[in-house]
């Protein structure tokens, strides 16, 4: 398969997980108006390689942060028992961002290596 279109195939999934991460965090903030907001993580702006290649390393950087909040948030929510079904949604979002993320990144890591020989 060439690496375009595993790109594409990636790049639809991360923006499917990025859809549902946005609407999670807003069900979230939603939820918990006197909570901080959880963090955001852009996507792309433009789908090409090139973009991809030069927005990563920010939206990386997004995405470490809302997984250090999200375990933040666990930990509380472990010590207190709290069922918080807006809570669960967000992290399951989330979750599922960062493993297209992983791929995505797997996928770029590979190609430069490639370049590189």
């Amino acid at each position: 398969m060439p690496m375009d279109l595993r790109l594409t195939q990636l790049l639809g999934s991360f923006a499917a997980a990025h859809e549902q991460y946005t609407l999670a965090r807003l069900e979230y903030a939603l939820q918990h108006p006197a909570k901080p907001a959880p963090p955001l993580v852009t996507c792309f702006a433009d789908p090409g390689e090139g973009a991809v290649r030069a927005d990563w390393p920010q939206i990386e950087a997004q995405l470490e942060t809302a997984l250090a909040f999200t375990d933040r948030l666990e930990r509380a929510r472990r010590r207190r028992r709290v069922a918080d079904r807006a809570f669960r949604s967000f992290a399951r979002s989330l979750r599922e961002l960062d493993r297209s993320a992983r791929a995505i990144r797997w996928l770029l890591t590979v190609t430069e290596s490639n370049y590189d020989v």
